[in-house]
């Protein structure tokens, strides 16, 4: 059995083309599986649109599991921070307006972006972030990619350097809810909020463990050794399941995004996001 297991590969954080990942869902589990990983997270930003498609796609290979999920982001102290909600319903009407209240507020921040772009003398145009976008969840993602199209910058990354990281004059900060409020929002519908990559924001954890936080992103593939260990150690102090992944948006992106199932994710992992779902649900 030990030999199974060092064979087996977790990664419990990708997304797919239902929001700014490059793949379908359909080819996110077919990558997945060429790669070994047997369990595979789907957290897409603020939207379900992509789990039942991706279970579907699992279910005709047999031998790898969907973890699904969905990754809300938040506002804290002038910072961006994601909360993922895993074990999912994604066809619990709960769950999906809770979804679509969160990317309502991806909508109103896209089009903030674009003012601030337009007032720096870089316009883009709505409808051509929304034509990327198509009917995934818009983030800045897309809109660097319409700023391509359009010339105004050479590069995605050059979007991002110049203009939409959160240090740059066009980012704007998400409206919606609170890191806080999110873990609340998340356990009320029955799913079990895990703090995504979470660098840096030590004092915030014990704040939302007061909240219901039951889980850490601590085997994030971008964070090196050394702040995975402070991480877990982090977890086990506060008594939360240590999660974690690759973040992989898609084959062709650069660093850590395409390091699908590279992470050192225990295998036992998915099953206490799944006991932890059990313990909430009686």
């Amino acid at each position: 059995m030990s030999g199974l297991t060092k064979k087996m590969r977790v990664d419990l954080h990708a997304h797919t083309n239902a929001s700014d990942g490059e793949h379908s869902p359909e080819e996110l589990v077919r990558i997945a599986r060429d790669r070994g990983v047997t369990v595979l997270g789907i957290a897409d930003h603020d939207t379900l649109a992509g789990l039942e498609r991706a279970v579907a796609a699992a279910g005709t290979y047999g031998d790898i599991e969907i973890i699904p999920a969905v990754e809300f982001s938040t506002d804290w102290e002038k910072r961006e921070i994601h909360v993922l909600a895993y074990m999912v319903d994604y066809n619990d009407p709960a769950t999906i307006a809770l979804a679509d209240k969160f990317r309502e507020g991806r909508l109103g921040r896209a089009q903030k972006i674009l003012a601030k772009l337009a007032a720096l003398g870089v316009p883009v145009e709505f409808d051509k972030v929304a034509a990327i976008a198509g009917d995934a969840a818009i983030g800045r993602p897309h809109v660097a990619r319409a700023m391509v199209e359009a010339g105004r910058v050479a590069t995605v990354q050059e979007a991002f350097d110049k203009y939409l990281a959160s240090d740059k004059p066009a980012y704007v900060e998400y409206e919606s809810a609170s890191p806080h409020q999110a873990v609340e929002l998340i356990r009320a519908v029955g799913a079990v909020p895990v703090l995504a990559h979470p660098k840096d924001v030590e004092r915030l954890v014990p704040e939302l463990v007061q909240v219901g936080l039951v889980g850490l992103e601590c085997y994030y593939v971008q964070y090196n050794e050394r702040e995975q260990r402070e991480l877990a150690a982090l977890a086990k102090q506060y008594g939360l399941i240590a999660t974690g992944g690759s973040d992989f948006h898609g084959l062709n992106r650069m660093g850590h995004m395409s390091a699908l199932g590279e992470g050192n994710v225990p295998v036992e992992t998915a099953a206490k996001l799944k006991q932890a779902k059990a313990k909430m649900i009686k």
